[in-house]
C-alpha cells in the first residue's frame, strides 16, 4: 500500500503537535507496518524531518520576513503537493490539514482525514478564528472524507455534534508518543532548577495560563526554592513579565527552549509534575509525553482529560484557582503520591503504543480501498 501525505502541517512550522503527530505516525507506518510513505513536500524547517528518515527537504531563510517568506513557501509546497495527488501514484490520501486544494486533482482516490480537536467550533465566540478554518470549509472535507479520525472519544462526540457526521464514518485513534520508546542521550544535560513544576508548549487563549500562575503565585512565593518552567512557545511577552512581578514571582518563573527531544524528555524527567491546566483539548500529547518521562501528571478536569489520563492524574476545576493551588500543592508535598503517579502513568502509556496508533490506523487505509 502506498499512502500520499500533504505539504500543510511541516511547510511553515518547525515544531508543533500536528506535524509530531504525521511525522511518527509515517515513520512507524514505514518501519514497522511495511507501508510505501510520501510526504509532499519540498521546502520545509521542520525539526522532526531533519535525519531525512522520511522525506528529505530543503530548509529556507526568512529573506522576505517570517510571514511573507513562510507564505511563499507553503504555496511552492502546495503547487508541489497538487502535482503529485493529480499524478494518482497512491493507494490512499491523507491531507495534514483542511485546505480543500487537493479535492480537484483527487479523482476517485479515497482520502483519510485526522481531527485533532473541534474548540474553534465548540467556542466560536472566544475561538472562531483559532486556525484559520470556518466551519463550512471544514464540514465540505469532512464529508467528502471516506474516513475521519478522531483523537479521542470527546473529540469524536464533538464532531458527530458540530458537523452532523454518521458515527459510523469516524473512527477513534488515540495519539502516541515517541518517548514511551524513546532513549535519551547521556551526554546531553539541561540547567534547571533542583524543584520545579513543569508547563509545556502554548500559552495563549484556551490553554489558561493566567489563571494557572494566579493560583500558583501563593505557593511559589510560600517556597522561595520551587520554581516554574514553562518549556517552548517562545520567550514570555511584556503582559506575562508583567502579571509575574505584579505577583511577586518574576524570579521563580523561567523559559526553557526545547531544542531537541533529549531537552524536553529531561525537563519531564525532573519535574515535580506536569500541570496542563487548559480548559478545552482535544487529546493533550503533552499528558502521554509526561507519563512517558516518569513525570506525575495534574490535569484540569475538562474536555478528553479525564478519558485519557484516567486514574493515573489527579484533576482541579481549571475555573477554580484554590482548587488548582490544592491539587498541586498536594503533589508536592507528598513524595508517595508522586511515586503513585508515576507508577499508574506508565501503566496508562500502554494504550497510547505508537505501534497501536499505526497498525489502528493502517486498518483504516484499507477499510477505504
Amino acid at each position: 500500500m502506498r499512502v500520499l501525505y500533504d505539504h500543510q502541517s511541516f511547510s511553515g512550522a518547525k515544531y508543533g503537535g500536528v506535524a509530531r503527530y504525521f511525522y511518527d505516525l509515517m515513520y512507524n507506518l514505514k518501519y514497522e507496518q511495511g507501508v510505501d510513505v510520501e510526504l509532499a513536500l519540498q521546502f520545509s524547517n521542520n525539526d522532526y524531518l531533519k535525519n531525512d528518515d522520511i522525506k528529505k527537504v530543503t530548509p529556507f531563510g526568512f529573506f522576505l520576513g517570517y510571514v511573507k517568506t513562510n507564505m511563499l513557501f507553503s504555496h511552492i509546497n502546495r503547487i508541489n503537493s497538487a502535482i503529485q495527488i493529480a499524478r494518482q501514484g497512491y493507494d490512499v490520501f491523507h491531507p495534514t490539514y483542511f485546505k480543500d486544494y487537493f479535492l480537484p486533482f483527487l479523482g476517485k482516490k479515497p482520502f483519510v482525514i485526522t481531527h485533532h480537536d473541534v474548540i474553534p467550533e465548540k467556542f466560536p465566540t472566544q475561538y472562531a478564528g483559532l486556525d484559520g478554518f470556518d466551519v463550512s470549509q471544514k464540514k465540505k472535507i469532512l464529508d467528502k472524507a471516506s474516513k475521519i479520525i478522531a483523537v479521542s472519544e470527546n473529540t469524536k462526540q464533538d464532531i458527530l455534534d458540530i458537523f452532523k457526521i454518521a458515527p459510523e464514518k469516524v473512527e477513534v485513534i488515540y495519539h502516541s508518543t515517541h518517548f514511551a520508546t524513546f532513549q535519551p542521550n547521556p551526554n546531553i544535560k539541561i540547567s534547571a532548577p533542583k524543584k520545579y513544576l513543569l508547563y509545556v508548549g502554548n500559552r495563549d487563549n484556551y490553554k489558561n495560563f493566567d489563571v494557572y500562575i494566579k493560583a500558583i503565585a501563593p505557593i511559589l512565593r510560600k517556597q522561595d526554592d520551587l520554581y516554574l518552567i514553562c518549556a517552548g512557545n517562545g520567550k514570555f511577552s511584556v503582559a506575562e513579565r508583567e502579571l509575574f512581578a505584579n505577583l511577586k514571582v518574576e524570579k521563580q518563573i523561567l523559559h526553557h527552549k526545547i531544542d531537541n527531544d533529549d531537552v524536553l524528555y529531561q525537563l519531564y524527567k525532573n519535574a515535580i509534575a506536569f500541570v496542563y491546566p487548559s480548559l478545552y483539548e482535544g487529546f493533550g500529547i503533552p499528558v502521554i509525553e509526561a507519563f512517558a518521562c516518569d513525570c506525575p501528571v495534574i490535569l484540569s478536569d475538562r474536555s478528553c482529560f479525564p478519558e485519557v489520563g484516567q486514574d493515573a492524574a489527579l484533576y482541579f476545576n481549571p475555573d477554580d484557582k484554590e482548587n488548582i493551588a490544592f491539587q498541586v500543592e498536594k503533589v508536592i508535598e507528598n513524595t508517595d503520591l508522586r511515586t503513585e503517579l508515576i507508577q499508574k502513568g506508565k501503566k496508562r502509556l500502554q494504550d497510547f503504543s505508537p505501534t497501536i496508533t499505526a497498525q489502528k490506523t493502517l486498518e483504516v487505509y484499507k477499510s477505504v480501498l
